[in-house]
């Protein structure tokens, strides 16, 4: 008995025999059908209506035109999305950056004013008052609506505040060293921030508001190896860095709790980055201050105190600043960043570029702090490379951070130069200068 798949083999191939043929049979007649046609289509004697028609004639196509870069550009989006929709989202996000800032540069910033057009806001500007960073902050601050106190102790100082010629930006008499004598001067301007003002005899009256107490860093200290730093030196250092700051702020603490305001610390962010060889005490200073402020802002909650600091990199004082403030600068931003810089373009890892960031920029970033509230309890990058220092700091490894800045030169180097000169600092380009009558010392970069 034949199997039930062979009989469906034989019947498939059947059926497909059968196909073969009826095609065969209607090429045939199809061949002899046209040969009929043209035959009776070329004889002369058959009239023209009986004879068949001629075969339409082809389709005539056009020639095919350059395709222009629009067209092109269609197509080559359509071929590649993926990589189309990451060129846009980029340069639409870069386009959306740079709109937004240049929006909030252009913006107006004014402080708030009383009914009858006096000002209200008061900011305290804790530094010193021979750093051109402070007197740059109090103009611009004055200039935009605010009435700026700036704490001294000594009688220059105060007339160096007063030869600013401006009403506005006063002298705050303070002597840090002297618990009672910082008690009183915070109680007298705590009372006058309390009492209602009265400008004219007629007009409405109105009281103040401390916005805003903001502490500037001072000049820089001078490179000198750990070796060479004697314990006078720390005491010095500890004193005039972190025990004046702290003194200051425990003053003012219950004032800004009460009048809910900021807190802003300008902190250097390269040096403590990057924690060069050399720099020891600079390093020791801002590794205190930042665990000071994180354990401050975890003491503080609940009394709507904002604290915000901000991580300052390097900027350009050209415009801002006089040749004898300039030596101050130098000291102060540019004895790493642009030692750093210069290395890293010797080697061809680096473009030359500006200066530094400007200043436009750092006065729009506190600005926004105190008055709008931007980067409340955290932690503001300002200036050229402050943030790019921050993430090589954390991230990169040591052994190449000191390969980009020849950390072997400098150790070699170091200890020489302190014996060579005999500097009691450990560095033949820095001197001593006493710039207050009460002989704190100030550092400065001496002239050529």
């Amino acid at each position: 008995m034949p199997s039930k798949e062979q009989d469906i083999f034989d019947i498939s191939y059947i059926f497909d025999s059968i196909d073969s043929i009826t095609e065969a049979i209607e090429a045939h007649f199809d061949s002899v059908s046209r040969s009929l046609k043209d035959t009776f289509r070329a004889s002369p004697w058959l009239p023209d209506s009986i004879k068949p028609r001629p075969p339409p004639p082809a389709p005539h196509r056009m020639p095919s035109m350059p395709v222009g870069y629009y067209a092109a550009s269609q197509n080559w989006v359509s071929e590649h999305r993926a990589v189309a929709a990451a060129v846009f989202a980029f340069i639409g996000t870069g386009a959306f950056i740079i709109w937004r800032r240049r929006r909030s540069d252009r913006a107006k910033r004014r402080a708030k004013r009383a009914k009858n057009g006096s000002r209200t806001e008061v900011v305290v500007l804790a530094g010193s008052s021979h750093s051109p960073l402070t007197r740059s902050l109090a103009q611009e601050l004055e200039r935009r609506g605010f009435i700026v106190y700036i704490p001294v102790s000594s009688l220059s100082e105060e007339q160096l505040v007063q030869s600013e010629s401006r009403a506005d930006i006063r002298p705050l008499n303070m002597d840090i060293t002297s618990p009672s004598s910082t008690k009183e001067a915070i109680e007298k301007f705590t009372g006058h921030i309390s009492t209602p003002q009265q400008p004219i005899s007629n007009a409405s009256s109105h009281t103040l508001h401390l916005t805003a107490v903001i502490l500037v860093p001072g000049p820089s200290l001078p490179a000198s190896p750990i070796i060479s730093l004697s314990p006078p030196t720390w005491f010095d250092t500890l004193n005039t860095r972190l025990l004046a700051t702290f003194t200051t702020l425990q003053a003012f603490l219950p004032l800004l709790a009460s009048q809910k305001s900021t807190l802003l610390f300008l902190t250097p962010s390269i040096v403590p980055s990057l924690t060069p060889p050399s720099h020891a005490a600079e390093s020791v200073v801002a590794g205190g201050l930042q665990h000071y402020i994180s354990t401050l802002r975890k003491e503080t909650q609940g009394q709507d105190v904002n604290i915000v600091q901000f991580q300052l990199g390097h900027f350009d004082y050209g415009l801002t600043a006089s040749d004898d403030q300039q030596q101050l600068v130098l000291s102060q931003h540019m004895s790493v960043a642009e030692a750093t810089r210069k290395r890293l373009q010797q080697k061809g890892l680096l473009q030359e570029k500006s200066m530094g960031t400007s200043l436009r920029e750092l006065h729009n970033s506190v600005f926004d702090a105190i008055v709008r509230g931007k980067g409340r309890n955290g932690t503001i990058f300002v200036g050229q490379g402050a943030r790019v220092y921050d993430i090589v700091g954390k991230l990169v490894p040591g052994g190449i951070v000191g390969w980009m800045m020849s950390a072997g030169k400098t150790k070699a180097a170091a200890p020489k130069v302190a014996e060579r000169e005999g500097s009691p600092s450990g560095s033949a380009e820095w001197e001593k200068v006493n710039k207050r009558d009460d002989d704190e010392a100030a550092y400065v970069y001496p002239k050529n």
